[in-house]
């Protein structure tokens, strides 16, 4: 067998070595050596991976400190006799907990979803007879037989080829055909320029070949990939990290907080029961219950605003996680571009034209000036192989078949109005000489009238300038002279450096009787017409540069990756307003070259890769995590699928493979690269609602926290009842709590810099203010308290007092802290009726518990009297104020920054 060292560099060994080393024949292996082969390496598929238990997915779900707090929680709040409070934490882990599994069990998928790709037959030579067999037993030497459609069912090294071309778009990513060849290669040569071999997954676009099966199942280039994916773990999303230092921040605390009473408490003398009861029931209360039920709903709900902006978010905590991208890495073919080759420009020598659009860079005086144009486009669809299926149907409709590069000047023809079916019938063809990737060029024979026949011929521009002796020109022909053609092959080499793939078509006249095409006629042949240059390429998608704009204005660095060549690279670059010089592009053979700490050390210096592999697109992710960097890695091939994986966030184009959109975390079903964009939009969006929840959980859970602790150093009765602080966390605050969930992205998010991966959930401004209302709250409350309680000796009233104060500040500062950016006055108070209706929905019941007899009885409460409630309205517009205050400071400071240090743009 084939050394494992010779197998990756089989492109580098002649056929001959190949059936040497392989130990078989262009007729193919025996029964009994296949039968041998097969019980060596196995089938020829991907091998299965072990895999994990629902039970093991179902517990892995409880690994999250947070969860794991709210159920120690759920626990002493229900051995505390709180059922409801333990209902509420229990239902907020059950919900999270089912979520998980269903999205972690759907993940697994992915790799079963790789492994149908190779579930088809192919056609092989053993024996010296030709026979259809499953690809599954295919093994190293067998000799398959390649046609136009079908799948390639292993890596093989070519021997024989007919005018062979493969699409490998989902292996390499690069949208043109490969040419395929038989020739021996340098060893160094990347997998995307092997033209002597083929790869599994991969399509043959036209003509055949034979192949020699160098590596089946696990040892394909799919199959490395497979192990790729197998092997790159799974990223914990920014939000994830988040609550997952902020929960054990809490705990942390709430254990402190906890202790502390605790001794203090009983060193006052106070029972050990009763000191640790209420330790015990503040410490329930300082934990935000409803914060876990409002993350899922807030995630849910933007998924849905995204699912209306035609993108699928796999994963829930993944919604979140593009609000915090500071890097996009994306493929170009499909992403950026529309996966389809188009004819752009066509050049005669009388204009330069866009096509389509009839634009040219001269005034066009005279009818003769559109002669060649329009020729071009005929000579496109005559000398054509390319066709429509389902003609019948719209155009939007059409299936077309056939090579991708004559599929375009067919559709471009078509799209000025070229009449196909009738231009063949009146120039019908009389022979064929097919493209040939060593020749570079296809010439077909027609019938133009009794007397004469007409040769068209299309290929590579060095190749046809050199059978060319004369000109077409203002509808006539002159003899082309040195110095034209030196001009020509200056503006050919001008239109490659734009990424142009570069027909040239030409065209001479025969005799009658001249009705075969023999190559030596041509290549000794320098009596044709020189007609035009004809410029193809991948177009970029209609919003793709605006939205590589709009992404760099909001602080994301777009990095593109691509299997095409630089030059082609270079040119879409220069095209989407990315940084595009030499110093910006990096290959793929340089790439290789260096190490990981090298790629990330100069990983910022690139926004252009060209020519890259699946492992390639792997380590360009990691160099920019390795920089603290949140990645988004966005692909449709199979190539994408480990380094989407590995990316903090994958998103999968709609029309991508199965296995990519498996692996993805946000799937753009409209394959529109702006839809990430507003996938983005809405991911901050969620963090900004899950930080607004968070400011308004804690703000009020502390005030009482404060408000008990300022009574057991005073050694005076606790100001609040614990059903009354139970009915304040779950039932007053608990709608706006809800309501906040639902607030519509704030104006002028976008021009904002990405939520660093390093800040926390709560920011600065966040804390000072947690920190603010929670002091100025509870010690306003306790003097509230202390002087009630002094005045009338009333344990119910002054506690009443407490508890309507509390519930009503809560209710009222919700409008202010519902948006950080912006004064109450500046807001528009029914943006988000769903809060109007649950701050009067809380008021009501606030109202209902102080007046309802059965609910007074409940909440242990008395009616209060007109002072008391003017009272609690000063306190009210304290707090606002002092939060108003609080806004406007930080307002201005982050303006003054803004206004000093401009973002660059595409830079962090």
């Amino acid at each position: 067998m084939l050394p494992e060292k010779q197998t990756a560099v089989s492109h580098a060994l002649s056929a001959q070595k190949i059936f040497h080393l392989l130990k078989t024949q262009p007729e193919g292996l025996s029964a009994v050596e296949v039968a041998k082969r097969h019980h060596t390496f196995g089938p020829n598929r991907l091998p299965e991976p072990p895999r994990a238990s629902t039970l093991k997915i179902f517990l892995s779900q409880f690994k999250s400190s947070f969860i794991i707090i709210l159920m120690v929680a759920a626990l002493i709040s229900y051995g505390l006799g709180d059922h409801i409070d333990a209902g509420v934490i229990i239902a907020a882990v059950a919900i999270n907990v089912i979520l998980g599994f269903v999205q972690e069990a759907k993940a697994q998928r992915a790799l079963e979803q790789l492994r149908k790709i190779v579930t088809y037959q192919a056609i092989v030579f053993r024996g010296g007879r030709e026979q259809t067999v499953a690809t599954e037993m295919l093994v190293p030497g067998d000799i398959v037989v390649l046609n136009a459609g079908d799948k390639i069912p292993a890596d093989m090294r070519l021997f024989s080829v007919q005018d062979l071309e493969i699409n490998e778009a989902a292996l390499t990513g690069e949208s043109a055909p490969a040419e395929k060849n038989t020739k021996p290669l340098h060893p160094g040569t990347v997998l995307a320029e092997r033209t002597n071999m083929v790869y599994t997954g991969t399509v043959v676009t036209k003509g055949s070949g034979r192949g020699i099966v160098m590596a089946t199942g696990s040892q394909t280039e799919i199959g490395q990939i497979a192990a790729l994916l197998k092997s790159t773990p799974e990223m914990l999303t920014p939000l994830q990290r988040k609550l997952g230092r902020f929960s054990r921040w809490l705990a942390t605390f709430v254990l402190i907080l906890s202790a502390l009473i605790t001794v203090f408490g009983y060193s006052l003398g106070i029972p050990f029961v009763e000191i640790f009861t209420i330790a015990v029931a503040l410490a329930v209360a300082a934990i935000p219950e409803g914060l876990i039920v409002s993350v899922t709903v807030i995630l849910a709900i933007s998924m849905q605003r995204i699912l209306k902006r035609h993108g699928l978010v796999r994963k829930l905590v993944a919604a979140e996680t593009l609000g915090s991208a500071t890097v996009i890495c994306t493929d170009k073919t499909g992403t950026l571009t529309t996966g389809q080759m188009q004819v752009v420009k066509i050049i005669t020598s009388d204009n330069d034209f866009l096509i389509g659009s009839h634009q040219h860079n001269s005034n066009i005086t005279r009818p003769e000036h559109f002669s060649n144009y329009m020729r071009s486009l005929e000579i496109g669809v005559i000398s054509n192989d390319a066709f429509i299926i389902n003609p019948q149907d719209e155009m939007h409709d059409w299936k077309v078949m056939g090579n991708l590069t004559e599929r375009a000047l067919l559709m471009a023809g078509i799209q000025v109005g070229i009449d196909t079916d009738a231009l063949r019938r009146k120039y019908s063809r009389l022979a064929e000489l097919p493209f040939d990737s060593e020749r570079k060029f296809m010439a077909t024979l027609h019938k133009d009238t009794k007397q004469k026949n007409i040769m068209f011929i299309k290929g590579a521009p060095e190749k046809i300038l050199h059978f060319s002796k004369q000109l077409a020109i203002d509808g006539k022909t002159q003899t082309l002279s040195a110095e034209t053609k030196q001009k020509l092959e200056r503006k050919f080499s001008e239109l490659s450096r734009q990424g142009l793939r570069i027909l040239a078509l030409a065209y001479k006249t025969t005799a009658a009787d001249y009705k075969h095409i023999e190559e030596k006629d041509i290549t000794t042949a320098d009596d044709f017409v020189f007609l035009s240059f004809i410029g193809i390429k991948d177009p970029l998608r209609a919003n793709a540069k605006r939205t590589v704009k709009a992404a760099q204005k909001s602080g994301i660095r777009v990095v593109m990756i691509t299997g095409d060549n630089r030059l082609t690279a270079q040119a879409i670059a220069t095209e989407l307003g990315l940084p595009a010089k030499m110093e910006a592009i990096m290959e793929g053979e340089h790439l290789t070259q260096i190490s990981d700490a090298e790629l990330a050390r100069n990983v910022r210096k690139y926004s252009v890769y060209a020519r890259v592999t699946p492992q390639d697109k792997l380590r360009i992710v990691k160099a920019w995590q390795s920089h603290g960097e949140v990645v988004a890695m966005t692909g449709d091939g199979v190539n994408d699928s480990p380094a989407m994986k590995k990316a903090d966030i994958g998103v999968a184009l709609g029309s991508g493979t199965a296995v990519t959109k498996e692996t993805a975390d946000l799937v753009i079903l409209d394959d529109n690269f702006e839809t990430i964009v507003h996938a983005v939009e809405e991911g901050r969006s969620i963090f900004d609602n899950i930080r607004k929840v968070t400011l308004y959980l804690l703000s009020d859970s502390f005030s009482e926290i404060i408000l008990v602790v300022l009574a057991l150093i005073a050694g005076i009765p606790l100001p609040l009842a614990a059903v009354q602080i139970l009915w304040i966390n779950l039932v007053t605050d608990g709608f706006p709590n809800l309501a906040l969930t639902v607030e519509p992205k704030e104006a002028g998010i976008m021009e904002e810099k990405p939520v660093s991966i390093r800040e926390p959930l709560l920011h600065q401004e966040s804390r000072v203010l947690i920190a603010l209302i929670s002091v100025v709250m509870g010690i306003s409350n306790f003097a509230l308290f202390y002087w009630y309680w002094h005045t009338t000796g009333d344990i119910e009233l002054s506690q009443t007092m407490v508890f309507a104060s509390l519930g009503v500040n809560s209710l009222i500062y919700v409008f202010s802290i519902r948006s950080l950016r912006r004064s109450i006055f500046q807001q528009k108070i029914f943006s988000n009726m769903w809060l109007v209706l649950a701050v009067f929905g809380g008021l009501f019941l606030q109202l209902g518990a102080i007046y309802l007899p059965f609910l007074q009885n409940i909440v242990e409460t008395v009616p209060l009297g007109i002072n008391a409630w003017g009272i609690i309205a000063i306190l009210s517009v304290i707090n606002i104020s002092i939060i108003e205050i609080v806004k406007r400071v930080y307002t201005l400071e982050n303006s003054a920054n803004s206004s000093q240090k401009s973002l660059p743009l595409g830079a962090k």
